[in-house]
């Protein structure tokens, strides 16, 4: 369990406050490492009202930012009048609604038109902003076998964005490079240890490994422990000696193998040396390693038999 530090100042303020729900609510907070409405409220069985009354109370203590909004709230109904006016007076809406045309394919339905309206008016978000957003969930449903772009997809991306306080094209294209350093990152992954697909808990176990800046090498010596000690790759077991690593400092592979007090190389033994060195596999972890390997191809290529034992 993470360990859960609460400053002078906090403390001092929590003692004398006679509200329990913020007190809780603001514990919540430092454990989780994060607030999302939906997820305190069922954690900490409030209902709406009272989760309010403890975000402001831990608001006007200055513990916690200004509220964001509930999941419970709706973005209001536009008229016709006030969609024709907006796209009419405004170019930076009028820019918006074409852009999302051009990746939607055709002309925008008027509950389309209503959903980026209240993005831009309601939710507050930038218009470039939002292009950004309609661009990245084009991508994805492309990537996503040529699915098409919806609407709703673009509704939930903007509340993932927005929730995260992503509100500027400067936070946008930052949040976008690192997405994609962390998808180059799962996809070298998953070449290395073979994966046809990622479930939630695999990718986010994946994600966490690149925020931590564990080198790819080290991802290939730990499968390697694991394809000797089980005849295949344990994903969770893999997990367990990444985070071991890490958390001894060792953030490379000449790192692990000083520690362990091996040669960074398999190959470093004196020529001369009459004497297999200690670093180098045995037949039984060589064909360990064989069996694994190709167990995790025949997986990714659809096959569920693991692999005949080799002698």
């Amino acid at each position: 369990m993470r360990e859960i530090v609460v400053t002078p100042r906090a403390l001092s303020l929590l003692l004398r406050e006679k509200d329990g729900g913020a007190v809780r609510l603001y514990l919540y907070y430092l454990a989780s490492g994060a607030l999302e409405p939906g997820e305190a409220m069922s954690a900490l069985g409030m209902d709406r009202e009272e989760y309010a009354a403890a975000y402001a109370r831990l608001t006007a203590l200055e513990l916690l930012p200004a509220p964001r909004r509930l999941p419970e709230e709706t973005p209001p109904s536009y008229t016709r009048e006030e969609i024709a006016g907006t796209v009419e007076s405004d170019p930076e809406f009028r820019e918006l609604l074409s852009f999302t045309e051009q990746k939607l394919g055709r002309i925008a339905s008027r509950h389309e038109v209503e959903t980026l309206l209240s993005l831009y008016h309601w939710m507050g978000l930038p218009c470039g902003v939002i292009m950004l957003i309609v661009s990245y969930c084009a991508e994805r449903a492309a990537e996503e076998g040529g699915r098409r772009l919806t609407v709703a997809r673009i509704q939930k991306t903007a509340n993932k964005w927005s929730d995260l306080g992503i509100d500027t094209t400067e936070k946008a294209d930052s949040y976008l490079r690192t997405l994609e350093k962390e998808n180059r990152y799962l996809q070298d992954v998953r070449r290395i240890l073979s994966l046809p697909a990622l479930t939630p808990s695999v990718e986010a176990m994946l994600r966490s490994w690149c925020a931590k800046g564990i080198a790819l090498e080290l991802v290939e010596r730990a499968a390697d422990i694991s394809a000797v000690r089980f005849g295949l790759f344990n994903i969770p077991y893999i997990n367990g000696i990444l985070r071991g690593w890490h958390e001894k400092g060792l953030y490379s592979l000449a790192a692990v193998e000083a520690r362990e007090g091996k040669p960074a190389g398999r190959a470093s033994a004196a020529p001369d040396s009459r004497k297999r060195s200690e670093n180098a596999p045995t037949k039984s972890e060589e064909a360990s390693l064989r069996r694994a390997r190709a167990y995790a191809e025949k997986k990714r290529r659809g096959a569920s038999a693991p692999p005949e034992s080799e002698e």
